[in-house]
């Protein structure tokens, strides 16, 4: 796997998440793929407990980002595997992957909680073109020579903001940029702003306002709630 970057994912834990406005998700239709990694019994590495590992976007696989070098977040539940793998893919007519256009690897420690991995900006090749649909997946390995056993897929979209949604940005106060990607349907933008309040002022609210993403309709994330 050369070329690829070794990367540091940061493993977030939860303790309390922001506000009260509710994602709306846009109307597009859902796509393939499975959120929830699902193991093939037996082998030298297993994940114990549930949940399992699943990338955080909505019950459609995709989601909206407002930047072309959005942070992608799932969940890591304990396990005993080596290395996880992030890809990054254009798709064919059939959503099936056809161009890499990012990949990261990184050692797990075992340990459970958020991961992330944000596409860099310095690449021009490896941040996401306007209006089309990448497919992103995270994979776990016993080693890097193995083909992956548990794998957990996502779908992306960058849309670019509309002036009148940037210049509201621009003057928000951060505890409300939540607020103002969710009702936007901006996905990746909306769950990122409230990762982010909750590391630098965690509350009571922040919590709520994270439970409640996760439970709504159009996520049902439930099992990773206090996770």
């Amino acid at each position: 796997m050369q070329g690829i970057p070794w990367v540091a994912i940061a493993i977030i834990l939860l303790t309390g998440l922001p506000s009260q406005a509710k994602f709306k998700p846009p109307g597009d239709v859902g796509k393939p793929g499975n959120r929830r990694g699902l193991a093939t019994r037996g082998g030298e590495c297993q994940v114990q407990g549930s949940p399992t590992l699943t990338t955080l976007v909505p019950t459609s696989n995709l989601g909206l980002a407002a930047s072309n070098s959005p942070t992608f977040y799932w969940f890591t539940p304990i396990n005993s595997y080596k290395y996880v793998t992030f890809n990054l893919h254009k798709v064919d007519a059939e959503d099936n992957p056809a161009e890499l256009v990012y990949s990261a690897i990184a050692q797990l420690s075992g340990q459970a909680g958020l991961s992330s991995v944000t596409l860099p900006q310095q690449a021009s090749s490896s941040t996401l073109s306007a209006n089309i649909e990448y497919r992103w997946s995270v994979s776990f390995h016993c080693a890097l020579s193995e083909p992956s056993r548990l794998v957990a897929i996502g779908w992306v979209k960058y849309v670019p903001p509309s002036p009148s949604l940037t210049n509201q940005l621009a003057v928000a106060q951060p505890q409300t940029k939540y607020d103002i990607y969710a009702e936007a349907g901006y996905w990746y933008d909306a769950v990122n702003e409230l990762i982010t309040a909750n590391k630098t002022t965690p509350s009571r609210n922040l919590q709520m306002a994270w439970q409640e993403l996760l439970e709504s309709d159009a996520v049902q994330l439930n099992q990773l709630v206090g996770q």
